[in-house]
C-alpha cells in the first residue's frame, strides 16, 4: 500500500481537512466578535499560531492513534480486520461537509448584508464627520516637508518711516519673484508670508504652519542714498542659522538688484538647490537701472495686491509712471497688463478698455524679455477671454515653466480648466498646488470653494469658506462666492444678502451688481433694479454693464427686443467679445427668430456647426449644443441639428463625469424636449427643482423649447410651487432693503 493510500485509510487526510475548514470558520467568528469587543489586533494573531500548532498535531494524532470501541489505541496494537476507520471516515465527511455548509453560508452572509452594512455604518460617520466644522489642517509630518522649502517673512522696515514701507515690501517681494523662478525650490508667496508681519510666533510654529523647512528673516534701512538690508537664514527644525548677511550699499537700482540675486543665490547654495543656466541668468538680470521707475513699481505690486477698486486704479497709476520712466522695464508693463484685467474685474474699467491695454502691455513686456512668466500668463488670460483655447493652455503652461513658482499661474490656469468639465480633477490639482506655494491666499481658497460647489461637493466648498472666514474675516471676495453657494442650495434671499455685503464692502465694484439684479428676478422682485440701476450709474454711467442692467430689467418684461438693444449697446463698449453673443442667441430665440438666433450662436460658440469640432465643443457645453441642434432643426439643416441634439443628450446621458450629473449646471430637460421627450424633460425639471436648483427658473415659461409642456399640469404645478417658494424667501427681505440695511 503507498504512503497516500496509507494517509487516506488512517483518515489523515479527512482529519486535516475537517480542522482546516472548522479553523476557518473559527477565524471568521473570531474576527467579528473582536471587533464588536473592540478585542486587542494580537489575540487574532495568538488564535492563528495555536490553530497552525493544533494542525499538525492533529495529523500526528490522527497518523499514530485510532478510536476504537474500547477507546484510543495506538494503531499499531489494533487489528486492522477489527478497525473501524471506515466508519470514522464517514463520521469526518458528514462534519466536513457540515463545516463547508457553514462555511459557505457565512460567505453569503458577508457578502450580500455583513459587508454593506459595514459599509452603510461607514458612509455614516464619514457624512456625519463631514457635516460637522473642519478641523484646522494639520501640519505637514517632518519627513513630508522638502527640505528645499522656504518662507522669506516681510522685512523689517527699521526706519519707521511710513513713506519707506512700499520700498521695504517691494523689496521682499522681488525677492520672492526671484526666488519664484528657481524650479527646485519651493518658495510659499508673499500672501501667505504676509500674514506673518510683525508675528510673535516662533520660526519653528510658522515653518510648521507653512510646511517649510528653512526660514528667512530680513530687515531693510533706507538712509539718504544709502540702504542697509540684513538677512539669515534658520534652519527650521533645528533654530539655528545657515547662513547671514548685512549689505550697506549706496542706494541705486544696479546695487539692489546686486543685493537681491547674491541673496537669492546663497539661498540655493545653502538648501543644495540645483540652477539651470537659464535660471542662474535670470537671477543676475537688471529689470531697470532706474530707481524712480523702481519705486513706482513697488509701489504699484503692493497696491495691486489689495485687490479693491481703489487700490487697483492707483496701482494702474503708478506702473504707468514706471513705464513712462523707464519705457524698457519689462516687469512694469507686466503690471500695467496686470492691472488693466483687475481694473475691468474689480474697478469701472471698460472691458474693451482694459483688453486693449492689456494686449498692448503684454506684447510689450514680451518683445522686452520673453522670458518673464508673468508676460505669458497675461497672454494667456487673454486668449482665454475670446475662447482661443489650444493658444491659451500653450501660454498657461509657458508661464508655468518660466515661473515654476508662481502660485498665480497655477490659479489662473486651473481657473480656466474649469470650463472643461472633463478637467475638474486638473483644476482642484492646480489650486491645490498653488496653496501649497501659497497656503494664506484667501482669492486661491475662494477660488477652490467655487470649484467644490461647481462639482456639487457643496459641504467642502462651505468648509473652505469657513476656515476662510477666520483667517480673513473681511475678504469681499469670499462674500460673493457665499452668494453663489447660497444660490446653488436654493437660498435666493441669502444670496441677496451676500451680495449687498459685497457691494457695501467695496462699492466702485461694478461687477457686484449684475449677480445682485438676476437674484432679484429669481426671487421675482424687480422694485430694486431701478436702485441698483442708479448705483452703477453714478459710478460710470458709460460702463459696458449699464446696458447689461437694462437687458436684466426688459429680459424680466418680456421684452426681448429692447433686451438686444440695450445688450449691443454693451457689447460694442466690451470690445465685441465673442462669448457675448450667446446672450443674444438666447434673445433671438425667446423672440422667435430662429435665423438671427443661429447666427448669434455661430458667433459664440463656433465649434456647433463644425462637426470635427463636436467631441470638444460638446463636452464643454452640452445643453447649448442641444438648444443649438434645436435651432438648426427650425431655421437651417434639420438633419445636422437632429444630430447634434442627439450627441449632446448622448454625452449627458453617458459621457459627462458622475460628479457632475446631479449638479445644477446643466439641463438635460432641454435636450429631452429638443428629441420629443416631453416626459422624461418632466421627470429632469422636477428633479432639479426638488435639488432647489432655482437658478434662472423662469425662463422655462419664456423659451419657445419648453412650449411643450406649457399647460401640462405637472409642469404647472412646479412652476406654482417654486413661486411660493419665492413668495416665502421675499418675505424674508424687507421692502426696500439695501447695503444699508443688510
Amino acid at each position: 500500500m503507498s504512503f497516500f493510500e496509507e494517509l487516506k485509510r488512517r483518515n489523515v487526510v479527512r482529519v486535516g481537512l475537517a480542522y482546516a475548514v472548522g479553523a476557518w470558520v473559527l477565524l471568521q467568528i473570531f474576527d467579528v466578535v473582536g471587533e464588536i469587543l473592540e478585542l486587542p489586533e494580537w489575540g487574532g494573531k495568538l488564535i492563528l499560531v495555536l490553530l497552525l500548532i493544533g494542525f499538525f498535531l492533529a495529523l500526528f494524532f490522527a497518523w499514530a492513534f485510532e478510536l476504537t470501541p474500547e477507546g484510543i489505541k495506538r494503531e499499531s496494537e489494533v487489528d486492522r480486520s477489527q478497525s473501524i476507520t471506515p466508519q470514522t471516515g464517514k463520521k469526518l465527511n458528514n462534519t466536513i461537509l457540515v463545516l463547508m455548509a457553514v462555511a459557505i453560508g457565512y460567505l453569503l452572509f458577508d457578502k450580500f448584508y455583513l459587508s454593506q452594512r459595514l459599509q452603510a455604518v461607514g458612509q455614516e460617520v464619514t457624512q456625519q464627520a463631514a457635516s460637522q466644522p473642519a478641523a484646522p489642517t494639520p501640519p505637514p509630518a517632518e519627513a513630508a516637508i522638502d527640505r528645499r522649502s522656504i518662507a522669506v517673512l516681510p522685512f523689517d522696515n527699521r526706519s519707521r518711516l511710513e513713506e519707506d514701507e512700499f520700498f521695504v515690501e517691494g523689496v521682499h517681494d522681488d525677492l520672492l519673484t526671484n526666488l519664484a523662478r528657481i524650479g527646485s525650490l519651493k518658495v510659499i508667496s508673499r500672501t501667505s508670508v504676509g500674514k506673518y508681519k510683525d508675528t510673535e510666533k516662533s520660526i519653528p510654529e510658522i515653518a510648521r504652519e507653512l510646511g517649510v523647512a528653512t526660514v528667512m528673516e530680513g530687515a531693510v534701512q533706507r538712509s539718504g542714498n544709502t540702504v542697509r538690508i540684513n538677512v539669515q537664514l534658520i534652519d527650521a527644525q533645528t533654530d539655528e542659522h545657515l547662513w547671514a548677511e548685512i549689505f550697506d550699499r549706496e542706494l541705486t537700482a544696479d546695487n539692489l538688484f546686486a543685493i537681491q540675486s547674491e541673496i537669492s543665490g546663497e539661498i540655493a547654495k545653502a538648501l543644495k538647490a540645483t540652477l539651470s543656466p537659464q535660471e542662474q541668468q535670470r537671477l543676475n538680470e537688471r529689470p531697470t537701472d532706474n530707481l524712480a521707475a523702481y519705486n513706482a513699481y513697488l509701489r504699484g505690486r503692493q497696491l495691486m495686491a489689495r485687490r479693491n477698486s481703489e487700490d487697483v486704479d492707483q496701482a494702474a497709476k503708478e506702473f504707468q509712471r514706471a513705464v513712462e520712466q523707464d519705457p524698457q522695464f519689462a516687469l512694469a508693463w507686466v503690471g500695467v497688463s496686470e492691472t488693466a484685467v483687475l481694473q475691468a474685474q474689480y474697478s469701472d474699467l471698460n472691458l474693451a478698455e482694459a483688453h486693449e491695454r492689456q494686449q498692448m502691455a503684454a506684447e510689450k513686456a514680451l518683445a522686452l524679455d520673453d522670458g518673464l512668466g508673468e508676460a505669458y500668463l497675461g497672454r494667456a488670460e487673454l486668449l482665454a477671454f475670446y475662447q482661443r483655447d489650444e493658444e491659451a493652455e500653450a501660454a498657461y503652461r509657458k508661464a508655468l515653466e518660466l515661473s515654476p513658482g508662481y502660485a498665480t499661474a497655477y490659479h489662473w490656469y486651473g481657473n480656466f480648466l474649469a470650463k472643461f468639465p472633463h478637467r475638474l480633477g486638473e483644476t482642484i490639482e492646480l489650486l491645490q498646488q498653488a496653496l501649497e506655494l501659497d497656503p494664506l491666499s484667501s482669492i486661491i481658497q475662494t477660488a477652490l470653494s467655487a470649484q467644490y460647489q461647481t462639482m456639487g461637493r457643496y459641504e467642502e466648498a462651505e468648509q473652505v469658506l469657513d476656515r476662510l472666514a477666520q483667517l480673513d474675516p473681511d475678504f469681499v471676495n469670499a462674500y460673493t462666492q457665499r452668494a453663489a453657494l447660497a444660490a446653488a442650495r436654493g437660498h435666493i434671499d441669502e444670496q441677496i444678502r451676500w451680495l449687498w455685503k459685497s457691494a457695501e464692502a467695496d462699492p466702485g465694484r461694478l461687477t457686484f451688481y449684475i449677480p445682485l439684479m438676476w437674484a432679484y428676478v429669481d426671487i421675482g422682485d424687480i422694485e430694486p433694479l431701478e436702485d441698483i440701476k442708479s448705483r452703477m450709474a453714478a459710478i460710470n454711467d458709460q460702463h459696458a454693464l449699464l446696458g447689461v442692467a437694462d437687458l436684466v430689467s426688459s429680459v424680466y418684461a418680456g421684452n426681448f427686443g429692447a433686451a438686444l438693444e440695450s445688450g449691443r449697446w454693451a457689447y460694442e463698449r466690451m470690445g465685441a467679445p465673442p462669448f457675448f453673443n450667446t446672450f443674444f442667441g438666447y434673445l433671438n430665440l425667446a423672440k422667435r427668430d430662429y435665423p438671427a438666433a443661429l447666427d448669434a450662436f455661430e458667433t459664440a460658440i463656433p465649434g456647433f456647426f463644425d462637426r470635427a469640432r463636436w467631441p470638444t465643443t460638446i463636452a464643454e457645453r452640452p445643453d447649448d449644443g442641444c438648444v443649438v441642434g434645436w435651432i438648426m432643426e427650425r431655421a437651417d439643416d434639420a438633419q445636422m441639428g437632429a444630430e447634434l441634439v442627439r450627441r449632446s443628450l448622448d454625452y449627458l446621458e453617458q459621457d459627462l463625469p458622475r460628479y457632475m450629473r446631479h449638479t445644477d449646471r446643466y439641463w438635460i430637460d432641454v435636450c429631452y424636449l429638443a428629441v420629443g421627450q416631453p416626459d422624461k424633460a418632466l421627470l429632469a425639471i422636477e428633479e432639479r427643482l426638488n435639488d432647489r436648483h432655482y437658478d434662472g427658473w423662469w425662463w422655462l415659461r419664456k423659451l419657445p423649447v419648453y412650449e411643450p409642456l406649457w399647460g401640462d399640469p405637472s409642469f404647472e404645478a412646479a412652476m406654482r410651487k417654486v413661486e411660493e417658494e419665492m413668495a416665502i424667501q421675499r418675505t424674508r427681505l424687507a421692502p426696500g432693503e439695501t447695503a444699508a440695511n443688510f
